[in-house]
């Protein structure tokens, strides 16, 4: 997603910082919703280090804004979906994704944790393949592992596992996998899922593969774990 956005100057008026670090902000979560699965900036015209930590720092400067994140801890339902979990303390919600719980401590591209649904027979994003009511959890896995690899913002995927995982007490599939951003950093994912009653379920966690993804991980899985139907 493309985070060199500038505050519009709307009939010659100077905008507040607060207000343009709330665009950013909003930018932010409406490009993770619309596009779901990656969670990266867009490549860089320069691969200097000052460079690409300035960028990081626009990144974290944006979550400040306008209450586009809210602190969080502790028990959330989502009833739309169907499901409550048990958050983190010292993380952040984003009010602006709507189709999914979106949580981060540091900023999405540090860090997320990701929990959201399929409904059977619609189409996925980009294999434009569908979910069947009694599939098997290895057939699910399957149709998943398709779409990531189909995903053009994935570059170098690579399976670690795929093995069958109960979610919630329900048979499911865990998946690990790793595959390079569009700006070539190296991430690594978990997912898990299962389908239940009409919706495939994904819990997910995703963070650089290099020191963010074993720091977090624990605490992801301290989610998962809290993760329960209604």
């Amino acid at each position: 997603m493309v985070l060199h956005r500038h505050c519009e100057r709307l009939q010659g008026a100077k905008q507040s910082d607060a207000q343009c670090r709330c665009e950013r902000s909003e930018a932010i979560c409406r490009s993770f919703s619309q596009n779901g699965w990656i969670a990266s900036v867009a490549p860089l015209p320069r691969k200097d280090t000052l460079f690409n930590a300035l960028v990081l720092v626009f990144l974290l400067s944006a979550l400040s804004g306008c209450g586009a994140w809210v602190q969080v801890e502790g028990p959330y339902r989502m009833d739309a979906q169907g499901y409550e979990v048990s958050l983190p303390a010292g993380w952040r919600r984003a009010t602006l994704v709507q189709d999914s719980l979106l949580l981060t401590r540091d900023g999405v591209s540090l860090q997320y944790i990701r929990i959201g649904i399929v409904a059977v027979g619609d189409e996925l994003t980009n294999t434009k393949k569908k979910f069947a009511k009694g599939m098997l959890p290895q057939d699910v896995a399957a149709l998943e592992l398709d779409e990531v690899r189909s995903d053009q913002a994935v570059r170098n995927f690579a399976l670690v596992e795929n093995i069958p995982f109960q979610v919630t007490g329900f048979p499911g599939f865990k998946l690990v996998y790793t595959f390079k951003s569009e700006n070539g950093l190296r991430l690594r994912r978990i997912h898990y899922g299962a389908l239940l009653r009409d919706w495939v379920y994904r819990v997910q966690y995703q963070a650089p593969a290099r020191y963010y993804f074993e720091k977090d991980l624990a605490t992801f899985e301290r989610v998962r774990e809290s993760f329960r139907l209604l």
